[in-house]
């Protein structure tokens, strides 16, 4: 098969991750092209059997020449795999009334993106996400390889790491609030990089946490920090169902997280918090550290083999075949 993946976001997140992870494993059977805007930082990241189209029209979602320009390389390939609202939403209005082809669009969240209620092939990350689809689509969790030969350095201080875009989602100004409540020695790394790294700079100062918070950037190497960690924490106001994760249930000795999206769907009730009571949570597990890990890998030693990169691959594939072979969209 000729595949096209098409994503509008030049920053590497959870998104792109799972975007250049899919097509480097899919290239090595199937031809393959990501169209990305000009400027797109992660293509150093793609295997060199990747063809990579970077579109040069101005990145609106209603610019004329950007969809001539879409329009032009995309009708050559057998599927079309969108992902997030922008892509999918100018892959649909060329479809519809440029030239016809097959489209599949991956929904990453439970906001926005009623594009997606227009698109009959849609694959959700999670239950949530796809129930905020007016019709029903194909659930899909994303999977990762594990890297088995990773060792643990754990820091004396009891060291607390949450990662994703410095984006007020992600609900990192209320958890710093709720760190400095603690009443023990800590230490809380955020890695991600986003436009609210100065106020949260701010509030860190206005804290006097600098010595206890720090702000990472970005960092290629997550599973070795959530390996390293005591606990990692997900404090999004909103979400699908977020990398980190998936990651965390494979590296992180303890998960806790606001009971939102598709997180729901995996961690055990007992380590999903309100934001509002993540001081006193993390007390407790910092209280009773070897319980709460025994526990915590107890429950959740299932997902250890339901988010396998390979499965996962396997069920794209199918997906996309049986995309192809229907007589119509």
């Amino acid at each position: 098969m000729k595949i096209c993946y098409f994503c509008c976001s030049t920053i590497y997140g959870g998104v792109e991750k799972i975007v250049v992870d899919s097509i480097n494993e899919i290239s090595k059977v199937h031809e393959t092209l990501l169209i990305v805007p000009f400027g797109c930082k992660y293509k150093d990241k793609l295997s060199d059997e990747v063809e990579i189209y970077e579109y040069k029209s101005y990145d609106k979602r209603y610019n004329p020449f950007l969809y001539l320009e879409i329009s032009e390389i995309i009708k050559n390939y057998d599927i079309v795999h969108t992902h997030g609202a922008k892509a999918s939403q100018i892959t649909y209005l060329i479809n519809k009334f440029i030239t016809s082809f097959k489209h599949i669009a991956t929904k990453h969240n439970s906001r926005k993106g009623k594009i997606f209620n227009k698109i009959k092939n849609v694959i959700s990350v999670s239950s949530k996400v796809a129930n905020t689809i007016t019709h029903s689509s194909k659930v899909l969790y994303f999977g990762i390889k594990k890297n088995q030969n990773l060792i643990p350095v754990k820091n004396n201080i009891f060291t607390i790491l949450a990662v994703g875009r410095l984006d007020p989602i992600k609900g990192f100004d209320r958890l710093i609030e709720e760190v400095s409540k603690l009443k023990f020695d800590f230490h809380l790394n955020i890695i991600g990089e986003g436009n609210q790294k100065d106020k949260l700079e701010e509030l860190i100062n206005s804290k006097n946490l600098n010595q206890k918070v720090s702000l990472l950037g970005f960092k290629d190497n997550i599973p070795q920090h959530l390996l390293n960690c005591h606990l990692q924490v997900m404090s999004s106001l909103s979400e699908g169902l977020p990398l980190t994760l998936i990651e965390g249930i494979l590296y992180s000795p303890i998960i806790i997280s606001t009971p939102v999206g598709g997180i729901v769907e995996i961690l055990d009730k007992d380590y999903l918090v309100n934001i509002d009571n993540f001081s006193e949570i993390i007390t407790k597990i910092h209280d009773n550290y070897c319980y709460y890990c025994e526990d915590f890998q107890n429950k959740h030693i299932y997902f250890h083999s339901k988010f396998n990169f390979d499965d996962y691959i396997k069920i794209l594939l199918e997906c996309y075949k049986g995309c192809k072979d229907a007589k119509a969209l």
